[in-house]
């Protein structure tokens, strides 16, 4: 009091209370305002949120919710059977437990795991991050890493799941082939689908990471016998460990096949085949340096009645217990140096080879049709030729058969009579008279695949003067269709390839007096209890308008390559050929740079054959004395003779 006394201020007792209350009160009010826009704008974000992740984004975030704790497994298909004709098998399947690896699912542990891995399995960690790097695996399948573990480590990877993250250890069903590699190439193996593959068979239910057929009948009918794929739906904890199981849609087998193969002459053709090659390489090249190399070889036997293939062999060969539960990369880099001559492949239908004077009978046969010799017309072998422009080029035969005929000139593999008819052949075509010879070729079904249930079959080449501008558009100066271009041809040199299936086909169509019938290794399909479900017909490819007597002629001809003076004698002595007459044919083909390739092709019995047979072993020598004792031993099995101890070479072509 003393102190407003002094300043003599007059104030009310009620008059500074009065205005505080009102500034207050506007201030609160001001603020609870504010507080309350913020709180209304913070709901409306929740609430529009909340919405978005509930109505929007629901049905999004509850899949990767049961995705946590939910696991989609696929159950593999146990694949079809593979039989012989006799319906022995030649491939089964078997359960095994299996270590794999599902790359989503490893997270950042990736190193640590596979290092783990690579300690317990006695991998190397580059070889398990090369299956994982290399496997198409969108979709979360798992990648196989070792199959047929030991039932230890199997156990150990369950019991420390948590250590190995993406890690699964299961039972899963695989090839076994109890013969190795007994019609490997018939057969094929099995890989990892590639993205090419997957695109054109996506709508087929097939996907990323699926195990599928890459050659052989394996991926002809890769539909057929893969079967259908299984799931099952489980619940794991957040160790990955189980919990239950939620749904399951069991796996469904493929179906078996019955093959034409018959498995006791196909395991005598490979042996017979292998025992050729090494019999090869121990002959002196008289042409060079050393001994023939033989680099591989291949035969085949057909019934040239139906097109059934009774069995194939390419040598060398591979063992297909090596593709079960992935090849491993040092063997894969191993099947395919060129040092170990590439046994992945079939010789059998890739190999595009000269075919030499197995071709002769196309030459035959095409000049008697065209009226222009007939089998008795007579030739004369100085062992040179020298018509028209070959007097500065000539041409030698492989010996001096002086007076011969056109079935002589067969028997003996007479080059002369052969150049005679070539050069015959090439005045014609300059008259624009008949057929020339390349077309004659083309119309026994040479020069393009025979359409055999294989992959990879290769066209072979029948050159023309128009395939020959085409190829050498960029040089003009050997544009030019020259003589010695058909008269190579007649004796199945130069520019000309065939495969030893195409020769095979040949010599079957002329064994049918020119029907041709597509060969196949394929007789059956079957269900689980034996069935026939799917079954392959005889089918007809072409027929040729040939004069039977001209068929009956070279057939004859042919006959007597394997007695008297025929190129294939010293081989069939001792074999009974009057009681069982083959036709057959020697040969012998020269590609620039490389040995001679050795040939024989033929049927048997020559009067109603049941079986042809062609050989062909490359850069191995003769025909007569490296091909001739393969398809010696053939015939003597496809007959049930018994073996003779020692086949004798035959000198000659």
């Amino acid at each position: 009091m003393r102190f407003v006394t002094r300043t003599r201020l007059k104030i009310r007792p009620d008059e500074t209370t009065s205005r505080r209350s009102d500034t207050t009160d506007e201030n609160l009010q001001r603020r609870v305002a504010i507080l309350g826009l913020v709180m209304l704008v913070a709901f409306v974000i929740l609430f529009t949120r909340l919405w978005f992740m509930q109505i929007v984004s629901g049905n999004e975030y509850q899949k990767r919710a049961e995705g946590n704790r939910i696991r989609e497994i696929s159950v593999d298909a146990p694949r079809g059977r593979i039989l012989d004709r006799n319906g022995r098998v030649l491939v089964k399947n078997r359960e095994t437990l299996t270590i794999s690896v599902v790359p989503a699912e490893v997270g950042e542990e990736k190193s640590i795991v596979i290092a783990r891995l690579s300690r317990l399995l006695g991998i190397g960690q580059k070889e398990i991050l090369y299956k994982i790097e290399k496997s198409q695996d969108p979709n979360r399948r798992a990648v196989l890493i070792k199959s047929d573990v030991d039932e230890e480590i199997f156990a150990y990877v369950h019991e420390h799941q948590r250590e190995f993250p993406g890690v699964d250890a299961a039972a899963r069903p695989v090839r076994e082939y109890p013969r190795r590699d007994l019609a490997a190439h018939v057969i094929g193996y099995l890989g990892e689908i590639n993205p090419e593959t997957l695109k054109e068979k996506n709508k087929k239910g097939y996907r990323a990471g699926d195990e599928i057929g890459l050659s052989g009948v394996e991926s002809t009918y890769d539909e057929d016998l893969r079967g259908k794929v299984g799931k099952y739906r489980i619940e794991v904890d957040a160790g990955g460990n189980f919990k239950r199981e939620i749904s399951r849609v069991e796996a469904r087998a493929g179906l078996n096949m019955r093959t034409t193969i018959d498995q006791d002459i196909q395991t005598l053709i490979e042996s017979a085949l292998e025992s050729g090659v090494k019999a090869s390489r121990t002959r002196q090249n008289p042409e060079g340096p050393g001994k023939y190399q033989a680099t591989g070889a291949s035969a085949v036997v057909m019934d040239p009645k139906t097109g059934e293939i009774v069995a194939m062999a390419s040598y060398p060969t591979f063992d297909l217990n090596d593709f079960t539960g992935g090849i491993d990369e040092k063997t894969w880099k191993a099947l395919n140096d060129p040092k170990n001559m590439y046994p992945l492949n079939n010789r059998a239908i890739m190999s595009e080879l000269p075919p030499g004077s197995v071709f002769k009978v196309v030459t035959a046969i095409s000049a008697m049709d065209q009226k222009m010799f007939q089998i008795r017309s007579p030739f004369n072998c100085v062992n040179v030729f020298t018509k028209g422009p070959f007097k500065e080029y000539p041409k030698y035969c492989w010996s001096t058969h002086n007076h011969v005929d056109l079935f002589s000139g067969i028997v003996q593999s007479c080059d002369i009579v052969f150049y005679e008819i070539g050069y015959a052949f090439y005045e014609r075509q300059l008259q624009a008279q008949g057929k020339p010879l390349w077309e004659c070729a083309r119309d026994f079904h040479l020069g393009r695949r025979t359409g055999v249930d294989l992959t990879s079959e290769m066209n072979g080449r029948i050159p023309s003067p128009e395939w020959k501008k085409e190829f050498n558009k960029n040089n003009k100066g050997d544009q030019v269709w020259y003589p010695g271009d058909t008269v190579n041809m007649a004796i199945g040199q130069g520019d000309i390839l065939t495969t030893p299936l195409q020769i095979a086909y040949l010599y079957a169509g002329i064994a049918n007096g020119g029907k041709f019938i597509r060969p196949h290794v394929v007789k059956s399909f079957e269900d689980e209890d034996g069935k026939v479900v799917k079954k392959t017909g005889i089918e007809t490819v072409a027929e040729m308008s040939l004069d039977p007597q001209i068929v009956a002629d070279v057939t004859q001809a042919l006959t007597g390559v394997v007695r008297g003076k025929g190129t294939a004698a010293a081989t069939f002595e001792g074999f009974p050929i009057d009681l069982i007459p083959v036709a057959g044919k020697t040969g012998t083909s020269e590609i620039a740079g490389k040995q001679p390739t050795a040939w024989f092709a033929g049927f048997a019995p020559a009067g109603d054959p049941k079986y042809v047979v062609t050989v062909a072993i490359e850069q191995g020598g003769h025909g007569g004395e490296s091909a001739a004792p393969v398809a010696r031993r053939i015939l003597e099995r496809l007959f049930n003779l018994p073996a003779q101890g020692e086949i004798r070479s035959s000198p000659g072509d």
